[in-house]
This record gives C-alpha cells, sequence and structure tokens, in this order.
C-alpha cells in the first residue's frame, strides 16, 4: 500500500476558488441537472468520449483521534454524514510553489461532486489534472451549501493519452473536533477498485494504478 501522509498546524492557508466552469457531477438520487453536468454512475463505457478518461477513487473522511476517554455515543460519530463532497481539479494550474497556490482561471477547472466514502466513476477530460481543494456539500431546504475544507498540499492525477480508467486511490481525510483537517494520506485500494471497475464496465476496458501524488515532488 503506497500512501502520503502530511500533518500540518490549524493555520491554514486561505483558498480562493474561482468558479468560472462548475460541472456539477450529480447521482440520480438527486441533484440538479444542467447542460454541462454528467453523472457519477456510468454504467456503459461507450458514454465515454475519446477525449475523456474515466476517473477512479475514493474521498473518505475520519476523526483525527477515536479513544477510550470519549462518550460511547461519540464512537460511532461519523464526520459530515449525509453530505457530499466537491473535488475541484485543474488541468492548467501551476504546480509551482513560488505561485503562491494561484488557482488557473481558464475553463479547465472542474467540480467533480461525489459522496463521502464510496467510489466514483467520473469522466473528465483526458490530461493531467491537479486536485486543489475539496468542499463539503451541505443540503439545506433541497439546496447544496458549500463550505471549504483547506488542504496542505496539492495533488497530481497524472493521465496517459491511452488511458480508459485512472484509479487515483482512496484520498482520506482526517478532520479534528473543529471539522477543520489536520492529515490527509493516499490509500492504495487498487485490487478492490480493478474488481469493481470490470463488473461495471467489462474486462475488456484497461485499468491504470496512478495514485494522487504530492504536486510538489513532480516539479
Amino acid at each position: 500500500m503506497a500512501h502520503y501522509l502530511r500533518s500540518f498546524t490549524r493555520q491554514l492557508f486561505s483558498l480562493s476558488v474561482l468558479r468560472s466552469w462548475l460541472v456539477l457531477l450529480v447521482v440520480a438520487a438527486g441533484g440538479c441537472s444542467s447542460s454541462n453536468s454528467t453523472t457519477d454512475t456510468l454504467m456503459d463505457f461507450s458514454q465515454i468520449k475519446d477525449d475523456e478518461v474515466v476517473l477512479v477513487g475514493r474521498i473518505s473522511v475520519l476523526p483525527a483521534v477515536i479513544g477510550a476517554s470519549l462518550k460511547k455515543e461519540t464512537d460511532t460519530f461519523m464526520p459530515f454524514d449525509g453530505e457530499r463532497v466537491l473535488v475541484w481539479v485543474d488541468a492548467n494550474v501551476s504546480d509551482s510553489l513560488n505561485k503562491a497556490r494561484e488557482l488557473s482561471t481558464s475553463d479547465s477547472q472542474l467540480g467533480l461532486l461525489a459522496d463521502w466514502n464510496v467510489p466514483f466513476y467520473i469522466a473528465i477530460p483526458k490530461q493531467t489534472h491537479v486536485l486543489t481543494g475539496l468542499e463539503r456539500a451541505l443540503r439545506e431546504e433541497g439546496d447544496l451549501r458549500y463550505v471549504t475544507l483547506a488542504l496542505p498540499e496539492w495533488f497530481t492525477v497524472l493521465v496517459r493519452v491511452d488511458d480508459q480508467t485512472v484509479y487515483i486511490g482512496n484520498l482520506r481525510v482526517y478532520v479534528d473536533e473543529f471539522d477543520e483537517v489536520v492529515a490527509v494520506e493516499v490509500v492504495d485500494e487498487s485490487e478492490h477498485a480493478r474488481q469493481r471497475v470490470s463488473q461495471r464496465f467489462g474486462e475488456h476496458v484497461r485499468f491504470r494504478v496512478s495514485l494522487l501524488a504530492l504536486s510538489h515532488h513532480l516539479q
């Protein structure tokens, strides 16, 4: 199992997200559709365009500390239960730390809406992207309200021109009692993911493991 673990203090950087193009990826259970929306419940690989690749992975969240000193009723507490997660990726963002984490203002920025702790299968343009941030998607009176989750690092999603499906791993997010991110790690669950992709799309579909990599390691 390959993973990256990075802890940091509560003095988190301020992440300003420029939403020039938002692609909301919704399941059939809810959410508003639009002309540029798609679904994360793809069952037929013929839906995928030649210039797209299926991103396979999972975003999970855990309390940073679960100890015997906690009250019994909190032992089964699941952070952000009933919420969804908006994953921001950008194909044109600079990985340079000297750029002060500036986001691209181009149409390359995508918002991928998925369920916490549930594997997703999302079609994105076939090019390398950078995962720049997360947002909690809270449903209030039928609408979604978004709350930023500041990440300590950006992660690169490496995509090849001949890829069909790319497995990026389980991005596991640890939060404290104030719902702030205190650590993240990338967990390799590719064996199970490979089986799920074969069952969903067929054994003929090429499956490649390309775990999320810390962007500054690839400079």
